[in-house]
């Protein structure tokens, strides 16, 4: 006998019949040919109609298998059918009845079974197909329970030239698999060998996989977009292999990682990537191992794209030194199940078809010319994949300050990024199990000393994994019932770890059948319909002003956050409307307005046109109100039992921060001289005949124009309402505020340079600061603007120590108390050695006021922080504000023994200081008592 290998026998059944293909034919099957293994059964109803049912079978066989219902005890029965010869079988159709059991079919003899597919019987009346591929005389029906019903089987068999097709197919897919399993079989023996090495902050780790970018065939499935991109260079004496800038075209060079290796999904991997520091480069490496795009540029390199498609990068190049060395990008992630070819995916928009057999894609990719003027292009020599051998030593261990003080948050919340466990079939998720997922998340935020789980439950308004039945389902908020359980696993999982949650919340008003949001109660002034011309985002808004609005968004919080607080601490919610609570002017809104604000004397919207106090009087009301409904929800949550409840609120619905309120072209350079001769050039023209206006960070700071871009409404045009649907900040009326606070957006070191802007954000709350990402959507694409990689995101940081630059400047000019990063797609950090320093530093300090010990330092680039905790002594925060390492540096300190925070250790001091050597922009943090 022989048999087809492979995974197509494994399928049971094609769900759409179809005729006898070419190379098959039917065979004819008599009763005579048919014998039981049971005298009392009988099979012969099931040839008995051969030539009424057509080809493909169709119709209703009216006769089947016959066995006495006394004699139940019997089955197993089994029925034989004996074709004379030799047949190479293609195919066995049985007309399936009404009921369900297994029947089991074999090839091979009576001397010997070969059992090739198992079919349930779980179709209603109607033909099933099982592919069979085998050589065989006879064929055996194995009918396991009673309740396998079914009345008529037709027999498909190869011809010569057909069976000759499939014995070559055969012998291909034999030939693949002794390739496969000698491939395995040399995996498993090179594990045992395999280098190990120590390599911070990740501990030991063993080599799987290697890519030498610079030799002349590098293997690992290399390809690149366009075709013949990429090229070897020797770059501070070393071989890469490079992507010269492409004019209005971008570029990426992609290998395969891990193939035949071994790998073990949810395991702790490291990749590593080995890139050269000898001129300003900018480029984006996709691991699609975790589904991870993140970006790192040098130099006078922008990073981000200049010229951004939907929104204004808001890009800025600063003279930051280069080593002159290679260094090394490297990401902690866990290993998904299965993995998309060719980039990222958007949801379920191509299927994840890699299994960790098959290894993974790692692309190094870069902008065209045009959007990183200054960048040299992607280099990179190696790329490594590295096991983690002791995942217990990946935590971070922080040192939180004593009981009885308060503790700052660092959190982040990722935008796009759960399509890899939405998928309803296998190969549509990352990840088979979604909680998996999210200890993927627990063990990084573990890693990367982060205390504070946050997580999306509306996504510009949608319903996101938690269950609003309870209020009313579908009717009130539209949800998917498959992941409405979600929510709570996850909540239970994080307090298990320890972590504080923080639920975000971009709030439209409930949108189920009959949800407020789907009433936009919330109207322009020039009257009824969208206040902008993004269509999606109008389909729903709040009117905050509306004691409904109050409700229901009570009633999300009763099922998202009061439900749940015995699983885990809530640190507090955080909304971000998105432009979906904006400044209404409906005549109910303009009632109220008029009762509480106007003497009761009633308004029109021409009177709010024509009148600016009486505007200026209407929108100091509606953010009176907007005030008002953030404490109400702050007591709401403290009234029902979550202690400490704090609400934070983020205005800026951008995803690359806060723009200047009008259409001015800035650019933001500590080299303008080198910039503006290249911004002058055609191809960085803005439109309308506008200029660009080119600003240091030192400018924006003095000039103050930072704190007005803060407090500016949103730009407009034509006869949109943008400043409406954006409303500005007024975070001055929350400076008295306990428990409610304005989040202040940065990234940029501009958005960071003045003290004015954290002082006006500061409440009792403390300050936070929220990262926002320029995401870069779709910017990865040829000429003619068709994508190369698929779906595109990805957030970009400065490389090396310079990664925590804008942290490590707030901390000086402002020192933060919550810090969270707005992350375009799944999270992750290139440079975590000073990730995580600047953290547990960050985390060991209080959570109390600050002022500046002036005076502490010679160092102009050195600033020290202090706060009185009491009893526990004063606790300092000293800052290299400065790109470069400062060594031997004097700092004054109040009297006391003096502890490095992070790592517990005493620090010997001469007289009235304590000297330190710091890195480019580190963090310090100490404790005198």
């Amino acid at each position: 006998m022989k048999r087809v290998t492979g995974g197509v026998l494994a399928c049971l059944l094609a769900v759409v019949a179809r005729a006898t293909p070419p190379g098959q034919y039917r065979l004819t099957v008599r009763p005579e040919m048919v014998s039981a293994s049971d005298p009392r059964a009988d099979f012969s109803g099931l040839v008995d109609e051969q030539h009424e049912v057509g080809d493909p079978p169709s119709g209703e066989p009216a006769t089947g298998w016959k066995m006495p219902s006394q004699h139940q005890a019997a089955f197993p029965l089994r029925a034989v059918i004996d074709l004379g010869r030799e047949t190479p079988l293609a195919t066995l159709w049985l007309y399936d009845m009404n009921n369900t059991g297994d029947v089991v079919i074999h090839t091979g003899s009576p001397a010997g079974w070969s059992r090739v597919a198992t079919y349930d019987c779980k179709r209603y009346k109607s033909w099933a197909q099982v592919p069979l591929g085998a050589v065989s005389r006879y064929l055996m029906l194995e009918v396991k329970t009673p309740g396998a019903l079914f009345n008529e089987v037709v027999l498909d068999a190869y011809s010569e030239r057909g069976w000759q097709a499939v014995a070559a197919a055969q012998a291909e897919a034999a030939r693949r698999e002794a390739e496969r399993q000698a491939a395995l079989a040399r995996a498993r023996e090179e594990a045992l060998k395999r280098p190990l090495t120590e390599l911070a902050p990740y501990g030991r780790l063993s080599l799987v996989d290697e890519v030498d970018c610079g030799a002349a065939e590098p293997g690992h499935a290399l390809r690149c977009v366009p075709e013949g991109a990429a090229r070897v260079e020797t770059l501070l004496g070393r071989a890469c292999r490079t992507l010269p800038p492409t004019s209005k075209a971008c570029a990426a060079m992609t290998f395969r990682l891990g193939a035949r290796k071994l790998l073990r999904p949810g395991a702790a991997y490291v990749l590593a990537v080995d890139y050269p520091e000898d001129a300003p480069r900018g480029m984006i490496i996709i691991n699609t191992g975790n589904e991870t795009s993140r970006g790192l540029h040098t130099g006078l390199a922008t990073g981000d794209a200049l010229h951004a498609k939907y929104v204004d990068s808001q890009a800025e190049s600063l003279k930051l030194p280069l080593s002159g060395k290679w260094e090394t990008w490297s990401l902690l992630f866990r290993l998904h199940d299965r993995f998309a070819e060719k980039g990222l995916v958007r949801g379920s928009s191509r299927p994840r078809a890699l299994t960790p057999e098959d290894g993974f894609d790692v692309t190094v990719a870069q902008f065209s010319a045009e959007n990183d003027p200054f960048s040299r292009g992607a280099a990179v020599a190696s790329i490594r994949l590295y096991e983690v051998v002791d995942e217990d030593r990946l935590a971070l261990a922080v040192n939180f300050p004593p009981e009885g003080l308060p503790r700052r948050l660092l959190f982040w919340r990722e935008e796009m990024a759960d399509g890899v466990i939405e998928g309803k079939k296998p190969q549509d998720r990352g990840v088979d199990e979604p909680l998996e997922w999210y200890r993927h998340k627990a063990e990084l935020m573990r890693f990367l000393g982060m205390n504070t789980y946050a997580k999306d439950l509306l996504e510009f308004g949608a319903c996101q994994h938690w269950d609003p039945t309870e209020h009313g389902g579908n009717a009130w908020v539209y949800f998917n019932s498959e992941n409405k359980g979600l929510w709570g696993r996850i909540v239970t999982l994080m307090g298990q770890y320890g972590f504080d949650v923080l639920p975000y919340y971009e709030y439209s008003g409930s949108k189920g059948q009959q949800g407020l949001g789907n009433q936009r109660r919330a109207q322009p002034l020039k009257g009824e319909g969208p206040y902008s011309h993004i269509t999606w985002i109008e389909s729903a808004n709040a009117d905050l002003t509306d004691p409904d609005t109050l409700a229901d968004f009570q009633k999300m919080l009763d099922l998202t956050v009061v439900k749940y607080q015995e699983q885990a601490r809530f640190a507090g919610v955080w909304l971000r409307p998105r432009a979906q609570m904006p400044v209404g002017f409906g005549d109910r809104t303009r009632a109220r307005f008029a009762q509480e604000a106007n003497q009761g004397a009633a308004v029109t919207r021409e009177q709010l046109k024509a009148d600016k106090a009486l505007y200026g009087r209407y929108l100091a009301w509606w953010e009176g109100k907007r005030r008002d409904f953030l404490t109400a929800l702050r007591d709401y949550l403290r009234g029902k039992g979550v202690k400490d409840a704090f609400v934070l609120y983020t205005g800026c619905s951008g995803e690359p921060g806060k723009g200047f309120g009008d259409f001015q072209p800035r650019f933001f350079t500590d080299a303008p001289d080198l910039w503006a001769p290249v911004l002058a050039q055609e191809a960085h023209q803005p439109p309308l005949n506008r200029q660009w206006q080119v600003l240091t960070p030192a400018a924006v700071a003095e000039g103050d124009h930072y704190l007005r871009a803060l407090l500016a409404p949103g730009a407009t045009w034509g006869a949109w309402e943008l400043q409406h649907s954006n409303p500005a900040d007024d975070p001055a009326a929350y400076r008295q505020v306990e428990g409610v606070l304005l989040s202040h957006p940065f990234n940029r070191l501009y958005t960071v340079s003045s003290p004015k802007t954290f002082d006006l954000y500061r409440t009792p709350a403390g300050l936070a600061l929220m990262r926002h990402y320029a995401l870069n959507e779709n910017m990865m694409s040829d000429a003619a603007d068709k994508e190369l990689l698929g779906y595109f995101v990805a957030d970009v940081e400065r490389a090396g120590p310079a990664c925590m630059q804008a942290e490590a400047v707030a901390m000086a000019h402002g020192d933060p108390t919550m810090i969270g990063y707005l992350a375009g797609n799944n999270f992750g950090r290139g440079f975590p050695l000073y990730v995580r320093d600047f953290n547990a530093n960050f985390l060991a300090l209080p959570a109390l006021p600050s002022r500046l010990l002036a005076g502490a330092c010679a160092e102009a680039a050195v600033v020290a922080r202090a706060i009185d905790a009491g009893s526990h002594g004063t606790y300092l925060s000293v800052v290299n504000t400065a790109p470069t390492p400062l060594r031997g540096v004097r700092v004054k300190v109040p009297p006391g023994a003096v502890t490095a925070l992070a790592s517990g250790a005493a620090l010997p001091r001469a007289g009235e200081a304590v000297t330190l050597d710091l890195r480019p922009y580190q963090v310090l943090a100490l404790r005198v008592r």
